[in-house]
């Protein structure tokens, strides 16, 4: 029997979806992960030692990542089951992604030297299968739109941080802004997707 996780698959610069489109797009760089927790297999023998059946229980997926935070306020740690849809897709049109439906969540804070306070993300599928024996909580497909950060034109009357929009830092990073009335001078973007041509 193994209880570890295997990292099998990693993302560079990335952003994360979710069942109503768009969730982070200030995922910290190489930080993202797709695990894998094979499943055990039990043998039933007859006498003498033979192997009369096999049957292996369903793997399971680990999806985890960090979002780098300003402010604790940002995030609440904690859990939830059944929390929905969530995938990692790559910044380059046509990267392939895996997509996890059904996972539970939890949410919690790290710290280090390099990227200060950051909120981890930990999704955990549960092994559903389909009548053919296939996981259906996990799906491979294949990136056709890029995400992009446009500037808002209009913020008047708005609340930059419950409309969930970026500000640039130095270095072109953009991360969600703490702002709940519009900086004279600041300039705020939203992420969207915007389809590939051709």
């Amino acid at each position: 029997m193994t209880n570890a996780f295997k990292k099998i698959l990693g993302w560079g610069e990335c952003f994360a979806k979710g069942d109503n489109g768009l969730l982070y797009g200030d995922i910290v760089e190489n930080s993202a992960s797709l695990s894998e927790q094979e499943g055990e297999v039990q043998e039933a023998t007859v006498e003498g030692g033979t192997v009369e059946g096999r049957k292996r229980t369903p793997s399971k997926y680990r999806l985890e990542f960090d979002r780098r935070l300003g402010d604790e306020t940002d995030f609440k740690p904690g859990f939830t089951e059944h929390a929905g849809s969530i995938a990692i897709v790559s910044k380059a049109v046509g990267a392939t992604y895996a997509q996890l439906h059904g996972y539970s969540l939890t949410t919690s804070l790290r710290q280090n030297s390099q990227d200060g306070l950051v909120a981890h993300y930990q999704y955990d599928t549960m092994g559903s299968t389909d009548s053919a024996g296939h996981l259906d909580d996990i799906e491979v497909t294949k990136s056709t739109a890029t995400m992009t950060y446009i500037e808002v034109s209009a913020t008047t009357g708005k609340n930059p941080y419950d409309e969930g929009w970026y500000v640039q830092k130095e270095g072109g990073l953009y991360v969600h802004t703490f702002d709940t009335t519009p900086a004279q001078g600041t300039t705020y973007y939203e992420l969207t997707e915007v389809s590939a041509a051709g």
